[in-house]
């Protein structure tokens, strides 16, 4: 199980006021916007293929098929156990469909969030996403700017990059 990252000056992100805005609430440079969780069914050294789980502005949550650029994306692998990777999509299917957060989005900044995930039914991305690690029992807050959560799953997540193991040479 991954968490993919998208920082600020990703060519996948729109030019949007609302990125911008995210970005210059992060308060540091080149942060990360987006958040994703993956469930990976197959890895290449080009890309990372599995389905993904997280949300839009004003979109609803997805659970779907995806293709990852190791190029695009920033990685955290995060270590969990069969059991513990099932609850994570367990709780994502149990809340595709779910609305977007707008309220939480835009007091983000100015609140400490919710405590918990219990009741729960309108998410902005990295909610979700934190909603999934706490479903797989790692200790994370729900409620957190996704550059926050980038910085917050650093210690218990490693980072994963391009690998081709073909090419590696001693």
């Amino acid at each position: 199980m991954y968490v993919a990252f998208l920082p600020a000056d990703s060519e996948l992100l729109e030019s949007h006021i609302l990125n911008k805005a995210a970005s210059w609430v992060a308060g540091a440079d080149n942060p990360m916007i987006h958040a994703e969780v993956v469930f990976v069914d197959r890895e290449s050294a080009q890309d990372i293929v599995g389905r993904s789980c997280s949300i839009h502005y004003g979109g609803k949550v997805f659970l779907d098929q995806k293709r990852f650029s190791r190029k695009q994306w920033q990685f955290r692998s995060v270590s969990a156990s069969r059991e513990q990777v099932k609850a994570a999509f367990k709780f994502c299917q149990d809340h595709v469909g779910d609305g977007f957060n707008k309220a939480g989005y835009y007091l983000q900044p100015f609140s400490s969030g919710a405590s918990t995930t219990e009741g729960k039914s309108t998410w902005f991305c990295s909610e979700i996403v934190a909603g999934a690690l706490r479903a797989a029992g790692k200790d994370v807050p729900v409620s957190l700017h996704p550059h926050k959560l980038y910085n917050r799953i650093r210690d218990m997540t490693t980072p994963d990059c391009p690998r081709n193991s073909v090419a590696i040479k001693f």
